[in-house]
């Protein structure tokens, strides 16, 4: 997760979806169990960016947009394709470096 800062670390309080600027899953053998069980939760939860990264196909599956029946923008990349999440549009990955 990367989130917002505060304060005091979130040591007086546990994160919340509001605090999130992004949610990373990696998936191997959870692929299904991330895309089918987790996205939707995420979704109705209000997290507003999660990234999943297909380790089997060297992929990263990015959902925006959330709402109460799952996120309405999903976006793929692979090999020398950039992204940057929604909150950081500066900060870029290039996302052949995540499977190196």
């Amino acid at each position: 997760m990367l989130l917002r800062p505060t304060a005091d670390r979130y040591r007086s309080a546990l994160p919340r979806p509001a605090n999130l600027l992004l949610l990373v899953e990696v998936a191997d053998t959870t692929l299904g169990f991330d895309r089918d069980t987790k996205l939707p939760l995420y979704a109705r939860h209000a997290v507003p960016e999660v990234w999943i990264l297909d380790l089997a196909a060297e992929r990263l599956e990015t959902y925006r947009e959330p709402g109460a029946v799952g996120y309405r923008r999903r976006l793929e990349r692979s090999g020398t394709e950039s992204i940057a999440p929604a909150a950081l549009p500066a900060v870029s990955l290039q996302v052949a470096t995540v499977f190196a």
